[in-house]
């Protein structure tokens, strides 16, 4: 038998895909092939997401149909922290189950399942720096390169501090030294991420400002994308970070979760700051920069939630128009306070209030899309778009489609030419 080959599944966050990214450069030094079908693979790996109930069921059926084809399955990530005997009853005949901070263990559980051991259960974190595997993914000009992992928060609906932890942030030297690989080997779009980037070197001292000025100093061709951060991190050092902001070479976008209109329901959360903080913190940004893209999230019925708190997040967003706006209906997640609440909100009652601030935020998505018909600039070129076309970034991080094959990684002038709710429709300028 020639060299192991693995094939490598990737669900959630862009920290998981940051994780991915660590798996595939470990498992590359050790000499295990990757490929790009499950067929040619000797061992299937699920990185694994246990953010939201529907991600949880989407990979407990992969695992059941993956069980009954008896393939050599490894399961990591965070899932098996947070629902280990869902994971186990799903897939009974795995090979193995880690957590999502044993990745250097990795590399010696498949040379393990590949003599004939089953049943590995390693759920222990490893001592040594991930970020030491780090290699960007083959055939792209995105890479996604992690801050910090875990956070300070204690949110009464999230189990990923379960899997995750408290914040442990990388120095600012070795992602310095990361960036300029990714640099080096030709990344156009580097993508800053963490559960909470505005937490960097809480725990050691650097802060996410002295973080940025240093990678804003890398020569390049290369723009970088912020990950997300909670408004109460940021807003001491609000003039330093958007000066630092401000330069070329970061996309204005700003991914500020607010979660709930309702200071009442954010105190339920246990989220740390209120609806004030985050206005106040999205406000600077679009004095700043009024260009801005502000992104954020939001849980429509979570437990306790009234008309008049619902009424209040709808006032928010009316407000203050951010132009992405994930939502979420609460679902109880395995071993939060949350589930243990007696105010559970009716289901029909989140669907409705779902439905009600999506069609919100389709007006306010179509109000801010319209406001860049005409607008002429550069814009980065990613790679084909998923419906046709190819898909472009400019300066705020809007979706540009341009129906022409364009190289990956070019960056070309274009004019706007028609908008739509996910995209902006371009021309390209002669």
């Amino acid at each position: 038998m020639g060299a192991t080959s693995y094939y490598l599944e990737t669900y959630g966050c862009a920290l998981n895909t940051a994780d991915s990214d660590m798996i595939a450069g470990h498992l590359s030094d050790r000499g295990v092939k990757r490929v790009l079908s499950p067929d040619e693979a000797h061992v299937i790996i699920l990185n694994t997401c246990g953010v939201k109930e529907p991600t949880e069921d989407r990979i407990i059926h992969r695992l059941e149909e993956l069980s009954k084809m008896a393939r050599l399955v490894i399961v990591a990530g965070c899932l098996p922290i947070i629902s280990l005997r869902r994971v186990q009853r799903a897939i009974p005949n795995y090979a193995a189950i880690l957590g999502p901070q044993s990745i250097e263990t990795l590399g010696l559980i498949v040379d393990r399942v590949m003599k004939g051991e089953r049943g590995l259960l390693h759920l222990e974190p490893d001592t040594g720096s991930k970020l030491q595997f780090f290699k960007g993914p083959p055939g792209s000009v995105v890479c996604t390169v992690p801050l910090c992992e875990g956070c300070l928060g204690s949110c009464t609906y999230c189990a990923v501090k379960f899997a995750r932890g408290n914040v442990k942030s990388y120095s600012i030297k070795s992602l310095h030294d990361v960036v300029c690989r990714c640099v080096h080997q030709g990344y156009r779009e580097i993508r800053l991420t963490g559960q909470d980037t505005g937490v960097y070197g809480h725990e050691t001292g650097e802060t996410l400002v002295e973080l940025l000025q240093v990678l804003e100093a890398i020569k390049g061709a290369h723009m970088f994308r912020l990950g997300m951060f909670n408004p109460h991190h940021i807003l001491a050092s609000i003039d330093e970070f958007l000066q630092v902001m401000s330069s070329p070479r970061f996309f204005k976008f700003f991914h500020i979760p607010l979660q709930s209109g309702s200071n009442s329901i954010l105190g339920d959360m246990e989220r740390r700051y209120s609806v004030e903080d985050w206005q106040s913190a999205v406000r600077s940004i679009q004095r700043k920069i009024p260009l801005a893209t502000i992104a954020t999230d939001i849980i429509v019925g979570f437990p306790g939630e009234t008309d008049e708190d619902f009424n209040k997040t709808l006032e928010v967003i009316s407000n203050l128009k951010p132009p992405i706006v994930n939502i979420s209906k609460y679902g109880d997640r395995p071993g939060t306070v949350a589930s243990r609440a007696k105010n559970k909100v009716n289901t029909s009652v989140k669907k409705d209030r779902s439905r009600q601030l999506s069609a919100l935020v389709t007006e306010v998505i179509t109000e801010q899309n319209a406001t860049w018909l005409g607008w002429t600039g550069p814009v980065l070129v990613v790679g084909a778009a998923s419906k046709g076309g190819t898909l472009c970034r400019n300066t705020s991080y809007k979706a540009v489609i341009i129906q022409k094959q364009l190289t990956p990684g070019s960056t070309v002038d274009v004019e706007i030419t028609m908008t739509h709710r996910t995209h902006l429709a371009a021309t390209v300028i002669p």
